[in-house]
Order: C-alpha cells, then structure tokens, then sequence
C-alpha cells in the first residue's frame, strides 16, 4: 500500500504562524510604502476597526489567534514606518480597535 503525504494540509494546521508571519511581513512593506502621515493614521485606524470586528466576531470562540495576528501587523508597521510617532499610531490602532468592538458590542444592527 502507498502511504499518503500530508503536503498542503500541514499548512492548515499551522494557519495561525502563517497568518502572523503574513502579516508582519505586509504591516512592514506597508509601513515602508507609505509616506503621507495622514494616510498611515487612516491606514492604521482601518486596520484597527478590522481588527476588533474580527475579535468581537469570534469572541465565543478563541479569538487569541486572531488577536496575535493583528498584533503582528501593527508590530511590522511599527517597525517599517517611516513617517508618524510609534506611541502614536499604536495608540491610534488600540482605540480604533477598542471602539470597534465596543460599537459591535453595543448596537445590534453592526451585528
């Protein structure tokens, strides 16, 4: 008999490693990439609400992988970002991210 291999589906055990690396690696491109200030709040405030859409989305269940992987991107743009203040738009992403949840949270047609 032939034993089978596992190939691709080794990958989807590990989706939560791939998905931070993939992150970290596109939150530094971005943060190189952009030069605006303006539009790296914005950018940053956009994955922020993401951010804690998909937290409050998957609350019942585990939503530390999805918690880990949105800290990856914001590491990667903090450590890519040539334009802006770190405290800042670390601040900027947090409150976004906090606001987020709580507006899906508190009203039900966000839900």
């Amino acid at each position: 008999m032939r034993r089978w291999r596992k190939g691709g589906f080794e990958a989807l055990a590990n989706w939560v490693e791939l998905s931070f690396f993939g992150m970290l690696i596109a939150g530094f491109v971005l943060g190189k990439v952009v030069v605006d200030a303006t539009f790296a709040h914005i950018l940053v405030a956009t994955a922020g609400l993401i951010s804690g859409r998909l937290v409050y989305v998957k609350r019942q269940n585990n939503p530390v992988p999805f918690q880990a992987i949105s800290l990856a991107f914001i590491v990667g743009y903090l450590i890519g970002h040539r334009i802006g203040n770190g405290i800042i738009i670390t601040f900027v992403f947090a409150s976004a991210a906090a606001a987020s949840y709580y507006l899906h949270k508190n009203l039900d047609f966000l839900a």
